[in-house]
């Protein structure tokens, strides 16, 4: 049995492969109207998050790690086009355009969209999924996909591998 983030990693590992192969992902219908041209090829569960705050540096004098101080500000449903995310949540659409990201990065529990010192993060069931799928549908780009050793151990004690 597959814990939920070693799930995730799976199916973007599939994803990606399917991806190389010359899968071309495949519009489904949207849950509200979109813009002329748009297609929506993703639908998921996401609640939303802003950084706000300072970074908190803790550990030894060898070493410390940062804590990013994360305030969740919507919940609801993703949409994900070519040209954007659109949150639809009890504060009413939010759009997260991927033209005008600065910076893109997957955590455990979400993907991270920076517009330059604005940062938020999009928590879906599978962060790992959804980060390979915006890269191809909105940047026409395959991200190199490394799976951690201790995932594939999980996937070779399930029998997937």
């Amino acid at each position: 049995m597959l814990q939920p983030h070693e799930r995730d990693w799976w199916d973007a590992w599939n994803l990606w492969n399917a991806l190389n192969q010359g899968l071309q992902p495949q519009p489904l219908p949207p849950p509200v109207q979109l813009d002329p041209g748009e297609l929506c090829y993703a639908i998921e569960p996401c609640e939303v998050r802003r950084f706000d705050g300072v970074r908190l540096a803790f550990g030894s004098s060898e070493g410390h790690a940062a804590a990013a101080q994360w305030r969740s500000i919507d919940n609801g449903t993703a949409v994900l086009t070519q040209y954007r995310v659109l949150m639809l949540g009890r504060v009413g659409p939010q759009t997260f355009g991927m033209p005008t990201v600065t910076r893109m990065w997957t955590e455990h529990d979400g993907i991270v969209l920076a517009y330059g010192e604005e940062q938020y993060k999009l928590c879906t069931p599978r962060p790992t999924w959804f980060d390979v799928l915006i890269n191809q549908v909105a940047f026409n780009r395959r991200m190199d996909l490394v799976v951690p050793t201790f995932v594939t151990a999980a996937w070779r004690r399930a029998g997937l591998v």
